[in-house]
């Protein structure tokens, strides 16, 4: 308890304990985001190692006039194998990356020129105290600033720290130099560096996990957006209907809320998003996906569920708006109602074709007198989509529809 009061008061009072979480661990961090993250971090591992990869033999010249022979060629071999490494892992592509895949590809970066530093050690340990030695004592204070370009956890930033000072001491422990002043001095230099770093690390993950927020959820009923449900649809049927597991969906829309804010207001019809945000919110499952799909439309993705089981969930749903009424400011109030599609995703259709009969149920719900849910029948085929919603409607909820699974 006492360790989020501490990083509270240095991180702003504005922080809760969930985002406090998220910045100590991964655990909380939604499944776009942490691909999204994956994707940062190894786009920068790539960027640095090609960067050292390039700049790691050009000091061949130098240590060819100011070595001997013997100790030349060592270091040269030595350059030219870790700058192979080092090319070799800035060619590892970015796509379908993982974060797991992302992390082992930083503890990589990290290792490779500390590695170096020590074999560099070990190979220079004879020549005698010069400027040049000098420019080699610089690449660990380099290796711990490299840190602080990536947005890690405070878990991750940690560990990795802990490996990256451990392989810098080794040098000077094997030389002896480890507790001597200057060595102390060193030390104590790289873990004033390596505090900076983290507290970069976990400033950089807290502005990516806020725009991350801002770029994925409705902002007026704080549900995931239309776009981030589409992406999130894509993977749920890959990862889920491949196994045989089913996934059920609910699309719904509030009748006659043009109406509303026609006779109401604007103010008082995004009052009731909000309140039919908080119910959904309360029926569903943490693990279910609940998205403004667009205007007074919604749609909720119920993975490992069958249409049953959505059945129930709409019944609830649909009980839990009658019961409930609006605030006018004339002390008035005032209800609402919706209309349902109940249906899954079907892994022999597209994700479009899956939500093109969902919404023709819905609209199927609308015409039998709304305030009630319609699931989508064995026999109701995707081809009797059109012939159910009004006259206007066919072309631009095809249109939609299209828009957005291009949105991928």
């Amino acid at each position: 308890m006492q360790i989020f009061q501490h990083i509270q008061q240095y991180l702003g009072a504005s922080i809760d304990r969930e985002r406090l979480q998220s910045l100590l661990s991964q655990r909380g961090h939604a499944f776009g985001f942490s691909d999204s993250r994956a994707l940062y971090i190894n786009s920068r591992v790539r960027m640095l190692a090609l960067l050292f990869a390039i700049l790691t033999p050009l000091w061949i010249p130098i240590d060819y006039l100011l070595l001997d022979s013997a100790q030349f060629q060592l270091m040269a071999v030595v350059r030219l194998f870790f700058s192979l490494m080092l090319l070799m892992l800035s060619g590892v592509p970015d796509q379908d990356v993982s974060l797991r895949q992302a992390h082992n590809r930083l503890f990589a970066l990290m290792v490779m020129p500390a590695v170096f530093h020590l074999a560099s050690l070990m190979i220079l340990a004879s020549v005698p105290p010069s400027d040049y030695l000098i420019c080699y004592s610089f690449l660990p204070f380099l290796i711990i600033v490299m840190h602080s370009v990536f947005p890690l956890t405070l878990f991750e930033g940690v560990r990795l720290a802990l490996l990256s000072i451990t392989l810098l001491s080794l040098g000077p422990m094997l030389q002896g130099s480890l507790w001597s002043f200057g060595g102390f001095a060193n030390m104590w230099l790289m873990c004033l560096l390596m505090g900076v770093a983290l507290w970069t690390q976990i400033s950089q993950l807290q502005m990516k996990i806020q725009l991350f927020e801002e770029a994925t959820t409705d902002p007026l009923t704080g549900l995931l957006n239309r776009r981030t449900l589409m992406n999130q649809l894509v993977h749920i049927r890959r990862l889920l209907l491949r196994n045989g597991r089913p996934v059920a969906l609910l699309m719904m829309d509030l009748d006659h809320f043009k109406q509303i804010n026609d006779r109401f207001g604007h103010q008082v019809g995004d009052k009731v998003l909000k309140v039919f945000s908080n119910i959904l919110q309360t029926q569903v499952r943490s693990s279910d996906y609940v998205a403004r799909f667009g205007g007074e439309e919604f749609l909720v993705v119920l993975p490992e569920a069958r249409t049953g089981d959505a059945v129930l969930l709409a019944e609830r749903i649909l009980n839990a708006c009658r019961g409930t009424s609006i605030e006018l400011p004339d002390q008035t109030k005032i209800g609402f109602s919706l209309s349902i599609g109940v249906g899954r995703l079907d892994i022999n259709n597209t994700v479009e074709a899956s939500l093109s009969s969902v919404d023709a149920a819905l609209y199927r719900a609308k015409q039998e007198g709304r305030d009630r849910y319609v699931a989508v029948d064995s026999t109701f085929e995707a081809a009797q989509y059109d012939q159910l919603l009004p006259a206007s409607k066919p072309k631009k909820a095809a249109r939609k529809l299209r828009t957005a699974i291009g949105w991928r």
